[in-house]
């Protein structure tokens, strides 16, 4: 799990410094959105390295779960807070999909002598 960790880190790092390296001039929003997602993900893989969990996604409640397959995709980036475990990032995009879904507000009850106030 270790080595897979390694080489995400040292992908990611390459991947910025061929970013960087392209770069003749001030860069554009996009280029610099670019290079920042590709650190973040660096310093993601740099921070799991020693980190106690292990597995594929780097997740404390599904660490040998399944690794969601948008991860690090450039086309189609994963929303912001989203991590490699398919499972969590399944649940968020749930939750994403419906914002206005909340628990119903309980009913009070009515009070035990509600009869009597009423004939008062």
């Amino acid at each position: 799990m270790g080595d897979a960790r390694l080489h995400e880190l040292q992908t990611a790092l390459t991947a910025a410094c061929d970013l960087a390296s392209a770069l003749h001039s001030a860069p554009t929003r996009q280029d610099a959105d670019e290079l920042v997602d590709v650190l973040r993900r660096a310093l993601t893989a740099a921070s799991s390295l020693g980190g106690t969990t292990a597995g594929p996604t780097g997740c404390a409640l599904h660490p040998h779960g399944a690794v969601d397959p948008l991860h690090g995709d450039p086309e189609d980036p994963l929303p912001p807070g989203y991590g490699k475990c398919l499972l969590c990032n399944d649940r968020r995009r749930r939750a994403d999909a419906h914002p206005g879904h909340v628990r119903p507000i309980a009913r009070r009850r009515p009070h035990p002598d509600w009869h009597r106030q009423l004939s008062a």
